[in-house]
């Protein structure tokens, strides 16, 4: 039987609007994935008794049905961090310090030139964790996290709130530890991401159409992301999985693909390619995400950083007549870029981008959100595709990094 999930972020700096609650979303749709569907999301201040209070609330449901509890934040070292402290008081147990735990602490203060007896009483709080329960190891910081029984079937998971921290124990310890406890049998799932289509639309043309024909037997959901969604779909039935899968892929024959940065980092790997960027209203951002995987050095050669027109043409070779002539934002001076980048760095492939991020900087005949993305293939053939991207700055530049990514997809799937 699958669980009531309820996911509970402390911090008193997220009720009081200083800082944003970005655990709670990736938990839930990581959950999702694994088939698993969240109930409530419950944001709480740094204050033990409200703490205990939902706390004593979960184990209360837990005699009527299997609950998980997830708790992330509250487990530092400061005198605010009442996780285990409520936790102790809710089972009644005692702690004890994991000895790995404070061994690699030891060594992070002799990194830094301290001793042992440099480290205060309160910084070893976080290798503490209730005595019987299920430790969740720390490989990023220091912080121990815990599984601890509130019923038949039912447990409260507590992790760092540190984001690094918390995704890392999430993958690496729980993600294990839950499938143990809450196996899902015969549960069949697959993922595919669409471009540039939002989420209203998708559900309108494809989800509406289908729904009496496919989705009384398999569940859907869609996560939005900046360009693309990720739309998974689940099902016992694994056959009726494959018919929806060519549906779309039927209908979205353009826009359709796998996990793009996982696929281009495994072919470029696989097939010895090369690649370099040129970069302009990105700022670096799509270097940064090809660098990403471990063992990006094998194809990832280097860029250029070009944000002014002067380094377009000395970095690049753009002649100075293109862009008086065309614009820095054009498909001529796009196609210039990726094309001085191949030579001066010898790549099989390249990708240059040159936009207007905003909010300042657009015009009538080219808006805000203006992008060419020039992709030089390892035939040499030069294409430039031009977008009109939605959003703030931040938004513009995520979704033409992605979207020079899509590009590579698609000409390493041919």
């Amino acid at each position: 039987m699958s669980p009531y999930i309820v996911i509970l972020s402390t911090g008193s700096e997220l009720t009081a609007g200083r800082s944003l609650d970005t655990n709670s979303g990736w938990i839930a749709n990581q959950l999702f994935e694994l088939g698993w569907k969240v109930k409530k999301f419950i944001t709480l201040p740094d204050d033990p008794n409200l703490i205990l209070k939902e706390l004593q609330s979960l184990k209360d449901l837990a005699k009527e049905l299997p609950v998980l509890g997830i708790m992330t934040g509250g487990l530092g070292p400061t005198e605010d961090d009442y996780t285990l402290e409520t936790v102790l008081k809710l089972t009644g147990k005692t702690s004890y310090s994991i000895e790995k735990a404070k061994l690699r602490l030891t060594k992070i203060y002799e990194a830094r030139g301290k001793e042992y007896k440099d480290i205060l009483p309160n910084v070893f709080r976080q290798t503490f964790v209730p005595e019987g329960c299920k430790t969740l190891d720390n490989s990023v910081g220091i912080a121990v996290g815990f599984i601890e029984s509130l019923g038949e079937n039912s447990y409260l998971v507590c992790m760092p709130g540190v984001p690094s921290e918390m995704t890392e124990m999430f993958k690496r310890r729980l993600v294990p530890e839950l499938k143990k406890l809450y196996p899902r049998e015969n549960l069949n799932q697959r993922t595919k991401w669409l471009w540039n289509i939002g989420e209203s639309l998708f559900q309108n043309d494809f989800i509406e159409p289908n729904r009496d024909e496919f989705f009384k037997d398999a569940e859907w959901g869609v996560t939005a992301n900046r360009g693309y969604i990720k739309c998974i779909f689940q099902s016992t039935n694994e056959s009726l999985l494959e018919t929806i899968v060519h549906r779309l892929e039927t209908q979205y024959p353009k826009i359709i693909s796998e996990d793009v940065f996982q696929y281009v980092h495994e072919q470029l790997s696989k097939m010895g390619l090369t690649i370099s960027v040129a970069e302009s209203c990105t700022g670096g951002l799509l270097g940064k995400k090809l660098t990403e995987p471990s063992g990006s050095s094998a194809y990832f050669l280097g860029g250029c950083l070009t944000y002014s027109n002067e380094m377009k043409t000395s970095l690049l070779g753009v002649p100075k007549e293109t862009i008086e002539s065309f614009g820095a934002v054009s498909v001529e001076v796009a196609t210039a870029m990726v094309k001085g980048l191949c030579e001066r760095t010898g790549s099989t492939y390249g990708i240059s981008i040159t936009g207007i991020a905003g909010p300042l900087g657009g015009t009538e005949v080219k808006p805000v959100g203006t992008v060419c993305i020039g992709l030089r293939e390892p035939s040499g053939e030069i294409s430039v595709h031009q977008y009109i991207f939605p959003g703030n700055r931040e938004s513009i530049r995520e979704n033409a990094s992605n979207t020079a990514f899509f590009l590579l997809y698609q000409s390493l799937k041919k």
